[in-house]
This record gives C-alpha cells, structure tokens and sequence, in this order.
C-alpha cells in the first residue's frame, strides 16, 4: 500500500478499515429500494457490514465496498437489477477517486462490462428516506440514478447532515449579522451536528477562536463558546462540512467533496483530513490546533 493510497483511504473515512473487513465479506444486495431499506439489521456480533456504500435506486441496488487483499486496497461493487445477472467488478482505487468534489470509482466487470460509481454528497431522498450521498452508476451504455449511504462499523456524523442544513443556513446567518461576525472571519468549519431535547446543536471550529455551539431551535439560535478541554462529541470533526464554499483541494491540509442541491447548486464541501493523524509517517496536527 503505497503512502498516497493510505492518505487517500485515510480521507475516505476508512482509516483501520482492514481489521473491521478481516472477517465480514460484503453484505446480500437487495433487488429493488424497499427491500434495501425494510431489511432488518443483523446482530453486530454476527455480521458488521463493510466500510462502504449501499447504493439503492429505483430500478437497482448496488454494493461498493472497501477492503484489504494482501496489503492491497481493493474496491469491489456488486450491481443487481431485477431479472438481470449480477455484475461484479473491481474499481480502481489508484485513479484519481475524488476529481472536481466527486467520488469516482472505474473498472470491468467479470461479464466484461464497463462500470462507473459516481457519488456526489447532498440531500437524496428515495423511498421515504433521506440518504447523505446521490449515485450514478454507469454499467456499459445504461446509467442508473439512486442514493447512497455510508455503510461499515463506524459511521460518520455527516451522514444525517441533510437534516441539520436549515440549522446551518440558520446559524450561518445570524453569525453574519451579530458579534460572531468577528468569530467567523475566515468562515471556519462545521465539526459535528446534534440534537439535544428537541434542539438542533452544530459544532463549529474557527481555527485559533476555538470551538463554537450553535443551539437552533425555531427561529431562535444561540452561540456558546465550547471549553478548550471540553471532550469531543463522538466522530467530530471527521470530516469537516464548509458552509456556502467549494475550498481548493489540500486547502487546510483537507481533500474536498462537493455538497450540493438535487438540481446541482453548491450547498458546500465535506473535507477530510489527509494530514492529521501520523498516517503515511507524515507528521500528524492536533485536532484543534
């Protein structure tokens, strides 16, 4: 595994994902949405599901799933349409993944079929549920539209970030109308989203200002300071979310992804540290500087 492969895994989120796929394979592919998303989870103990994405669409229902082969990263997907043989094939993970804010992930199946796994970050609702992620997968000529979710043991709080964007527009715009204009010079970072009594809780950074609460509930929104020793919330600030703006890749030391609208309008980008953490033997940075 080469370093730039380990930094790149790192910033997919799926930093130590060898040890959760060493005895899970990927998990059955449902034949249409409604099956995918009925299905009742089985017993952690029994069968984790694998860092990944399941991939559900009107007419599809797909697998894409990290794992490790002999110190190798593999990217495996499983396409199932209704009366139609599975096709499965590996993606190359070499390529450049994440171009223009997008995930991309090409390869052959084992029927000889060119596959292409897009995944753009935004709010996607299929089936009555609201998924982080929309999917294109391309299989030879014919493109499939659906939603994608983050699957795997450990699940990032970005996930259920279609539901907090009022929140965000909501503190968004009463920091730039109060005393938090100063705080927010340089637009700092969501870190972490929440709900506590019914009261939507965002969790910024503002670099050397520290750590901010942004509490939303109705139309009220109150900013409190977060303690520097204060423990983080559970999976903060992997990744980070910017609001209103598309920062240049590497910018902070994050490698970007796209947010956006059904119809394509910038909502923001989801940034994932590809500096942090010793990975690839590079000197780490601390959480929260």
């Amino acid at each position: 595994m080469t370093p730039r492969v380990t930094r790149l895994l790192a910033a997919a989120g799926l930093a130590g994902f060898a040890a959760a796929c060493a005895s899970t394979g990927p998990g059955p592919v449902a034949s249409d949405f409604g099956a995918a998303t009925a299905s009742a989870p089985a017993p952690a103990a029994t069968r984790a599901e694998p860092p990944g994405y399941q991939i559900n669409g009107m007419e599809f229902s797909g697998d894409l799933v990290f794992e490790e082969r002999a110190g190798r990263p593999i990217v495996t997907y499983r396409h199932a349409v209704d009366g139609a043989p599975m096709l499965i094939a590996e993606l190359d993970l070499e390529a450049e993944w994440l171009a223009d804010g997008v995930q991309r992930f090409e390869g052959l199946s084992d029927r000889g079929v060119d596959m292409e796994v897009a995944l753009t970050s935004g709010p996607c609702e299929a089936g009555g549920r609201m998924h982080a992620r929309f999917a294109r997968v391309q299989a030879g000529r014919t493109v499939y539209q659906g939603c994608a979710r983050e699957t795997g043991p450990v699940i990032s709080w970005s996930e259920s970030l279609p539901r907090y964007l009022g929140a965000v527009e909501a503190c968004q715009a009463d920091a730039a109308s109060s005393s938090m204009a100063f705080v927010r010079r340089g637009g700092g970072h969501v870190i972490h989203a929440r709900t506590e009594d019914g009261v939507q809780v965002l969790r910024y950074r503002f670099e050397e200002r520290g750590r901010w609460d942004c509490a939303v509930s109705g139309e009220r929104v109150r900013w409190s300071v977060v303690p520097e020793r204060a423990e983080p919330q559970a999976g903060e600030g992997d990744p980070v979310f910017a609001p209103g703006r598309m920062p240049s890749a590497g910018d902070g030391c994050y490698l970007y992804e796209r947010v956006q609208t059904p119809d394509g309008a910038l909502i923001g980008a989801l940034g994932q540290d590809v500096c942090s953490g010793g990975m690839a033997g590079e000197p780490g940075e601390a959480p929260f500087g």
